[in-house]
Order: C-alpha cells, then sequence, then structure tokens
C-alpha cells in the first residue's frame, strides 16, 4: 500500500521545545536558549515517558517570573491530532479553535511526536483552498494542482472540456427557447432590455450561495433543514430587495405596468429558486459521496440562467399578453 502524503504526520516539525510539568520558568529558558530550535514559538508539555500533556506559548513563558512552575501557565487543554489525521482535518481544527500550531500526538501511547506548525497550516490551507477553487469550477477532477500545470494540452482540454460542453448545451436551448417569444419581444421591446440584469443576478445570488453552501460542508456538519430554511429567508429577502428596485425602474424608464411587473416577479421568484438551486446541487453531490465542489459552480449557472430565462417569459406570457 503506498504511503499516504495527505497526514498530520508528513507535515510535523519535530524538532521543538519540550518541558516538564514540574520544571520551572528559568530553567526552561534557559535550555531553550542553548540549541536553534527549528520552531520555538510554542513549548510542549510532556511527561517522563513523553506523553502529551498540553502547550506553553513562548509569549507566556517569557513574561512568567523565573521561579514559576510549568504546570501553573501551560494550557492543559489545548487539542491535538494523531499522526494519521487527515492534512484538511488538521488545518479545520487550527481555524475553528484558533491554533497557530497543531501537535501531533501517538493515537494509542500519546507521546508527542511533534507539530505542525503556523507556516505549514498556511500551505494546507492555501493548496486545499486553490484546488476546492478549480474543482468547482469543473477544471480540477480528481489530480493535484501541482499536475494542472504540467500536464500536456490534450490532457487539460479533456479536464475542461465536459462542463464547458454542458454550459454550451445549456445556451443553445436558451437561444432557441427565446426564439419562440419573437412577437412578445417585437411587441414589448423593452422586455429584451432586462434579459441580461435578471440573468446576471439570478447567477450572481446563486454563486454566492453554493460558495457558503460548499465552505459550510467543508468546515463542519450542518443541519440541512436549518440551512434551507434560513437560506431560503436570505433569497426571498434579496429577491423583494431587488425585485421592488428594478419594478420601479422599469416602470418609471418605460412607463409600463405590464413590462416593470414583469421583470420585478421574475427577479424575485429566480432569486428564490437560484438560491434552492445552490443548496440542492451540492448537496446531492455530497449525498452521493462525491465532492460537493466538483464542477458545482458550472452546473448551477446554466441551471440558473435556463431558469431565470423560462421564468421570465412564462410571467411576461401571462401579465403582457
Amino acid at each position: 500500500m503506498a504511503e499516504r502524503k495527505d497526514i498530520a504526520l508528513n507535515h510535523i516539525i519535530a524538532d521543538v521545545p519540550t518541558a516538564r510539568a514540574g520544571q520551572r520558568v528559568g530553567e526552561v529558558l534557559d535550555y531553550i536558549r542553548k540549541k536553534n530550535w527549528e520552531s520555538s514559538h510554542h513549548v510542549f508539555v510532556v511527561d517522563s515517558k513523553d506523553k502529551y500533556l498540553g502547550v506553553l506559548s513562548t509569549r507566556i513563558l517569557l513574561s512568567s517570573p523565573d521561579e514559576k512552575r510549568i504546570s501553573e501557565i501551560f494550557n492543559k487543554n489545548y487539542p491535538s491530532v494523531g499522526p494519521q489525521a487527515h492534512e484538511n482535518s488538521v488545518a479545520i481544527l487550527a481555524i475553528r479553535h484558533d491554533l497557530d500550531t497543531v501537535p501531533v500526538v501517538h493515537a494509542e501511547t500519546g507521546k508527542f511526536l511533534g507539530t505542525v506548525d503556523a507556516e505549514e497550516l498556511l500551505r494546507i490551507l492555501h493548496e486545499e483552498h486553490a484546488e476546492k477553487l478549480l474543482r468547482r469550477a469543473g477544471i480540477l477532477i480528481d489530480t493535484k494542482v501541482v499536475d494542472i500545470f504540467k500536464a500536456r494540452v490534450f490532457r487539460l482540454i479533456r479536464f475542461r472540456l465536459p462542463w464547458l460542453i454542458f454550459g454550451f448545451g445549456g445556451g443553445l436551448l436558451i437561444t432557441i427557447f427565446v426564439s419562440q417569444f419573437e412577437r412578445l419581444l417585437q411587441a414589448h421591446v423593452a422586455l429584451a432590455y432586462f434579459i441580461p440584469i435578471v440573468a446576471y443576478m439570478n447567477a450572481a445570488v446563486g454563486t454566492q450561495a453554493v460558495s457558503l453552501f460548499v465552505r459550510g460542508l467543508a468546515l463542519e456538519k450542518i443541519s440541512m433543514r436549518r440551512y434551507i430554511f434560513r437560506e431560503l429567508a436570505v433569497g426571498m429577502s434579496f429577491g423583494v430587495l431587488f425585485g421592488g428596485l428594478i419594478f420601479l425602474f422599469a416602470w418609471f424608464a418605460f412607463g409600463s405596468l405590464g413590462v416593470a411587473a414583469t421583470v420585478g416577479i421574475s427577479l424575485f421568484l429566480g432569486i428564490v429558486l437560484s438560491t434552492s438551486n445552490a443548496m440542492l446541487t451540492p448537496y446531492i453531490f455530497h449525498r452521493l459521496g462525491k465532492d460537493p465542489a466538483f464542477g458545482s459552480d458550472p452546473l448551477v449557472t446554466i441551471a440558473q440562467d435556463v431558469l431565470s430565462v423560462l421564468i421570465y417569459f412564462a410571467v411576461a406570457s401571462i401579465l403582457v399578453f
């Protein structure tokens, strides 16, 4: 079996200062000054068998009297992880507890092995963030970020083409659908002016919602029911706000209550449905055991474009014809 590279053990720094709970501050400071450590922002407190007990910040150590014992000032509840913990779990733990270092402890013996320091945590977060962005854009499937920059042209095309074809096909369907309303657009030219802003607002709200939802899934377990009701409330608020604004603008600009009502109602309904679609699409990926960030943006975007146009002309057919 190949050795995993995405675990805490492969990110640790072992050359860090340790101390015993019974030692005094002055003694520990003398010990730290004798060596040039790879990282000395924290002192890791262990017992006589190197079993992990907690962490002491060097800042607190330096500000404490030399006679004070380490047991009086170190953090006994400082979180730690096992050596096989996934690197993402380590980074998430650091974010949740506002940690700038994460001790790695043997799962069975409790022996202190080393720590994942702030620099390494930042590197993990940077790589994961970049990978998530590429996955959401449909560019990256099951390949590490570095492979994208080393891959041949044909391979890059293969990664990106499926979702682009999907979006292209959706765009053609929208074109054909809009062409069926040529008479309506000729009779009420003002309706055509609002298609871009209706499509954009639906896509923008949906993209915001899917980004927040995917990030929430990555960081913690959520109650889907509570989240849906909360996001629907947010979506309806945005719908009322922007639907009302565009209704007033269309009425004053073109003097047609039918056009204004069509644009306002369509934008309201589109934003509400875009919010729902933006939550359900990544959630379905998640429930199927797939990466919820995989292709979410292209799929959600084209779905919202289709929905916005369908709603727009359906409402126009009812109110204007």
